[in-house]
């Protein structure tokens, strides 16, 4: 299956063109906003699955101490070239969580990385991330959306592909399944509703959910004049631990 570690492995080298960078495309500075915030009463924070350390410069800037997790080799060595001279950094492969980071992180950030279409390790990296926080740690969880997926679709008059393994024909719009194939990979994508019902439902107490949204030009669209007035987005959800998701497994 695509987006195991030898795929990123493979992806690394290219990354910079391959994979979009939320964080720079931000066109509304969200993302920045919300870790400006975490950072008055956090000192530190987990990047989890943080690929090549596109997120990490900012993070070194906020807060006391960053750590870095991710189960690509390759990503994590370049991350590290890339992060040498911040002596707040560290950064680590591993896949799941171990042991000895568990319940360690003021706030945590997973940026696009519970995108697998096997509803099994999406979930897994949800419980993984969130067994990092401490008690009232804060969780930044960026997600693709359901609703952007539909908008960006009708925008370029060509439905995703979605739902292949429910049998349904490219001809549709995603559903709260939410699997669209982008560019051969089939991805997880979410609703607002199930991104808070599964947040919810590991134990976190969600304080917000905003859009992140993108330009239509960095999206490599150019949309109708009816929708020129929207902008694709990302889910970023905002949650804070409680007692129940102190005691999730992580994966």
């Amino acid at each position: 299956m695509k987006q195991d570690s030898e795929y990123w492995d493979g992806i690394a080298p290219q990354w910079t063109q391959e994979i979009f960078n939320s964080l720079r495309n931000d066109r509304n500075r969200v993302i920045r906003g919300e870790l400006e915030r975490a950072a008055r009463s956090a000192e530190n924070i987990v990047d989890y699955g943080c690929g090549i350390g596109n997120y990490l410069p900012a993070l070194a800037r906020l807060f006391k101490s960053v750590h870095g997790f991710d189960h690509s080799s390759a990503c994590v060595e370049i991350a590290r070239k890339r992060m040498q001279r911040k002596r707040n950094v560290s950064l680590q492969q591993a896949i799941g969580v171990p042991r000895g980071h568990v319940g360690s992180f003021d706030a945590a950030i997973c940026v696009n990385v519970a995108i697998n279409p096997n509803r099994r390790s999406w979930h897994g990296v949800l419980r993984s991330v969130i067994s990092l926080l401490k008690p009232n740690g804060q969780l930044f969880l960026v997600v693709p959306s359901v609703e952007s997926a539909t908008l960006l679709a009708k925008a370029t008059q060509a439905l995703p592909d979605v739902n292949i393994e429910n049998g349904q024909p490219a001809s549709v719009a995603p559903s709260v399944a939410g699997i669209v194939n982008i560019e051969g990979v089939r991805t997880k994508h979410y609703t607002r509703n199930e991104l808070n019902d599964t947040l919810t439902g590991l134990g976190l107490q969600i304080t917000r959910i905003r859009r992140i949204e993108y330009s239509w030009k960095c999206q490599g669209v150019t949309p109708p004049r009816e929708l020129r007035h929207e902008h694709p987005w990302d889910w970023l959800a905002v949650a804070k631990n409680t007692g129940a998701a102190a005691k999730t497994k992580a994966a």
